[in-house]
């Protein structure tokens, strides 16, 4: 089975910086991998679902300015 190293302190050391550009692209990534992992498995990945994925990534870093903003 393949076997991959993932430095976790790092991801958490950057997690702690409190930089949303990093909150930012690991929810855009990962959002992005189950999208494709699970259309994948059913068959129907569409252009549309893309596009739908992205703007709720932006959604989140428009709600994450707002909320370091206000807070």
């Amino acid at each position: 089975m393949l076997s991959v190293h993932f430095n976790k302190q790092v991801f958490i050391d950057a997690l702690k910086a409190n930089s949303d550009l990093v909150v930012f692209l690991s929810t855009t990534l990962a959002l992005m991998v189950t999208l494709i992992a699970h259309c994948a498995i059913q068959g129907n990945l569409k252009a549309e679902y893309i596009v739908y994925a992205l703007f709720a990534s932006a959604a989140f870093c428009l709600w994450v300015v707002i909320d370091q903003k206000y807070r």
